[in-house]
């Protein structure tokens, strides 16, 4: 009888305010009052969202709602939201300041060297040849432009469709030498993994049929300059 009353008067309460946003959550009341908020035109629909996003959060945190009005728990997620917002946005503009600083980089070191593959062979894991893995046998050409002897480099090469679209990047690090105004092939190999879409349409498409993008990121002089590390 003495829980009926206590119902009785949280209901009595809930329908004499006249903003949904004053309404309180009790301990037995949350059915009550979101039948209220739904028959309610009071809330905007950001509002309706931030409301719900905070029942939800609410739900997964096991926290009580006991206590709390509509209103109050509105703002505490409009506030959420703000903060998540915010860092977002901070973490977008690092990362285009970040996209920006190293195509400054590439471009810069472009002037000194130059990269570009010339040969994609696609090898088979051969278990008798006790080969246990799928590879590529890659072929580039690497160019000094600079009038300094290069010590060693590190960059990527990025293959891409003939509509620009990215296909797969192949990180390069060098470290034997190339005298200033030298033109140098080299062999290497990297591995395959048949169940990564993007390596299978590496495989699958001819080197004719692929564009490629040089991103110097570092070059190490014989005479101990650098360009592009700031600890080399």
């Amino acid at each position: 009888m003495k829980k009926l009353t206590v119902l009785f008067v949280a209901v009595s309460l809930l329908f004499a305010c006249s903003n949904v946003k004053d309404l309180k959550f009790t301990k037995d009341n949350q059915d009550q009052v979101m039948e209220k908020i739904r028959k309610s035109k009071d809330l905007t629909g950001e509002e309706i969202g931030f409301l719900m996003a905070a029942l939800m959060r609410y739900t997964f945190s096991k926290e009580s709602l006991e206590g709390k009005k509509v209103g109050q728990i509105i703002e505490e997620q409009r506030k959420i939201m703000a903060e998540v917002d915010a860092k977002e946005k901070e973490a977008k503009r690092l990362a285009e300041e970040a996209a920006k600083k190293e195509a400054k980089i590439a471009a810069e070191l472009s002037q000194y060297l130059m990269v570009a593959p010339f040969k994609k062979t696609f090898h088979k894991a051969d278990y008798h040849n006790f080969e246990y893995e799928d590879k590529f046998d890659l072929a580039f050409i690497f160019e000094n432009k600079s009038n300094k002897d290069i010590k060693a480099f590190k960059g990527t090469v990025t293959f891409k469709d003939l509509f620009g679209e990215k296909i797969r990047d192949i990180h390069l690090s060098y470290d034997e030498g190339i005298r200033a105004g030298e033109k140098k092939n080299w062999y290497g190999e990297v591995k395959h993994n048949d169940f990564m879409s993007d390596q299978r349409k590496f495989r699958d498409t001819e080197l004719d049929n692929m564009k490629f993008e040089w991103k110097p990121k570092g070059i190490i002089f014989t005479d101990g300059s650098s360009l592009g590390l700031e600890n080399p």
